[in-house]
């Protein structure tokens, strides 16, 4: 094969190639909103959703604290008509309960609020880790698609591109100076023609 030549297998792998990209950058951009938005939602769930949740929950169980503890002093100050205190079993259990569920509960708002304090670092880090998806989102396949459109282009010019056929262009050439020499000629006749017709009535107006 000539070196000087273009060896063109196949216009059409430039074509499949940028609807790749194009493709590609549409999936790109779509994943980076939705992770973006994802982690977002998730800062904004830590610091007002979830905290606000737990602190509903402690003042809750602290109001059943309260009541628990009233029902179990009550319970041991009433005596029965046989001088002889109820079972507080029931009462005790209740109380136990109603502490562990608000040591949880004040367990968890105290680490909800450590990772509404430390999540927004971690997002940061985050972006930082998809900043090249993000330039190449933006910058570098929006460049590779339009060099990739441009050299189709290119490409399908050349190859529509037919030789030259030096006789018909010498044809088309005659034919243009023909025509422009004709032109001329019709110019001049008519020039010719309207000063004739203006020497006439002097000549008229000479003659005895």
């Amino acid at each position: 094969m000539n070196p000087q030549q273009a060896n063109l297998q196949s216009i059409h792998v430039l074509e499949s190639t940028r609807a790749a990209f194009i493709r590609c950058r549409e999936e790109v951009g779509l994943a980076l909103a939705e992770t973006d938005s994802e982690v977002d939602r998730l800062v904004t769930w830590l610091q007002n959703d979830r905290m606000m949740y737990w602190r509903g929950r402690i003042n809750r169980l602290r109001e059943d604290l309260n009541n628990a503890r009233s029902a179990l002093f009550r319970k041991e100050t009433v005596t029965s008509s046989k001088e002889s205190k109820p079972s507080t079993v029931d009462e005790r259990k209740a109380l136990a309960k109603v502490k562990e569920l608000l040591a949880d509960a004040e367990r968890r708002a105290v680490r909800t609020k450590l990772w509404a304090l430390n999540f927004p670092r971690d997002q940061e880090l985050f972006k930082g880790a998809t900043a090249l998806a993000a330039s190449m989102h933006e910058r570098e396949l929006p460049a590779a698609i339009l060099a990739l459109g441009r050299m189709g282009m290119a490409i399908e010019r050349y190859v529509r591109d037919e030789p030259l056929d030096l006789s018909k262009m010498l044809e088309v050439e005659l034919a243009n100076s023909e025509t422009k020499i004709s032109m001329k000629r019709g110019v001049g006749d008519e020039h010719k023609s309207d000063s004739d017709a203006k020497s006439t009535p002097d000549s008229q107006e000479k003659s005895p």
